[in-house]
C-alpha cells in the first residue's frame, strides 16, 4: 500500500468511531481528514507488530526481557567503628548484662526476711485496690505507699501512680499532679454503697442530697480532703450511689442515689 495512498480519498480500514470523530473535526472530504486518518492507521499497525521469533512476555528489546535489566548497585557500608561512643556504650550494656548474676541478688538482698514481709506488704496492698476496682492486671499502674512504708495499707496511705513514679527514688520524684492520681477510695461500704466520712457542715449541706446538673461546691468544700475525695470518686464512678457519714455522730445520708432513670 502507497505511503501517498491516502490522496486517493479512501479511508483506512479503522472503527467507524474514530473516522466518525475525525470527519467531524475537519469535514468529511477534506483532505486533511484522510491524511490524519492514515496518519492514525500507520501509528497503530506499527504498534501492533511484533518480531516474528516472539512466543513469549519476554521478548527481546520491548524491555520485559531479563537479560535488557539493569541491576542496582548496592551502597557500600561504611565499616563499623567500634570505637565510637554509641558502640562502647553498647559494649558496655552488653557486658554489664553477661556480668550480671540474678540467684546473688536474690540470695543477698530479695530473700532476706525484712524485705520478703515488705513484698508481701505491696502484694496485699495490690490485691486491696483490685477488689476495690482501682487496678487490674496488665494496667501498668502501681499501688503507691505515700509514706514509702509498704507495711502500712490503710486506705489512706495507698494511691495509683504510673509505674515510672513509684520506681523512682523518692528524692529523685517530682511533685507532679499529673502523675499521681488523687485518693478517691470510701472509707467504709454499707449495703453495696461506698461511704465518705464528713464534717458537720458538709453533713449538713448533703442532708436533702445533690440535685442533678448542681454544682458540687454547694454540697462539699472542694478546697478539703474529703470534698476532693468524694469529687474524684464521682467523676471516676458516674454511675455509682454516694453515702456521706458525720465523722462524730455517725448518722448516714445519701449524697447521691444513682437508678437507671439517673440520680434522685
Amino acid at each position: 500500500m502507497s505511503k501517498n495512498c491516502y490522496k486517493t480519498e479512501e479511508a483506512p480500514p479503522l472503527k467507524k468511531s474514530i473516522i466518525h470523530k475525525v470527519e467531524k473535526q475537519y469535514g468529511k472530504d477534506s483532505s486533511k481528514t484522510y491524511a490524519t486518518l492514515w496518519n492514525i492507521y500507520n501509528k497503530k499497525k506499527k504498534n501492533e507488530e511484533v518480531p516474528t521469533n516472539a512466543t513469549g512476555a519476554n521478548v527481546p528489546g520491548t524491555g520485559d526481557d531479563v537479560a535488557d535489566w539493569k541491576k542496582k548497585k548496592k551502597k557500600k557500608k561504611e565499616p563499623w567503628d567500634k570505637y565510637s561512643p554509641d558502640a562502647l556504650g553498647r559494649q558496655f550494656h552488653m557486658e554489664m548484662k553477661e556480668d550480671r548474676n540474678y540467684r546473688k541478688e536474690y540470695d543477698n538482698y530479695h530473700a532476706q526476711p525484712d524485705q520478703r514481709e515488705r513484698n508481701a506488704g505491696r502484694l496485699r496492698a495490690r490485691r486491696l485496690m483490685a477488689k476495690l476496682g482501682k487496678v487490674s492486671k496488665g494496667d501498668k499502674k502501681d499501688v503507691h505507699h505515700k509514706d514509702n512504708d509498704p507495711l502500712n495499707n490503710d486506705k489512706g496511705n495507698l494511691s495509683v501512680t504510673t509505674q515510672k513514679y513509684n520506681r523512682t527514688e523518692p528524692r529523685l520524684r517530682e511533685d507532679d499532679v499529673a502523675t499521681v492520681e488523687p485518693n478517691t477510695i470510701p472509707d467504709d461500704t454499707f449495703a453495696g454503697v461506698d461511704v465518705f466520712n464528713v464534717n458537720d457542715d458538709e453533713y449538713n449541706n448533703c442532708k436533702h442530697g445533690k440535685k442533678k446538673h448542681q454544682r458540687w461546691s454547694n454540697y462539699v468544700d472542694m478546697d478539703s480532703k474529703s470534698g476532693k475525695r468524694i469529687y474524684g470518686y464521682a467523676k471516676k464512678n458516674p454511675k455509682k450511689s454516694i453515702i456521706v457519714q458525720h465523722n462524730k455522730t455517725g448518722h448516714m445520708i445519701y449524697l447521691k442515689k444513682y437508678d437507671m432513670g439517673g440520680e434522685s
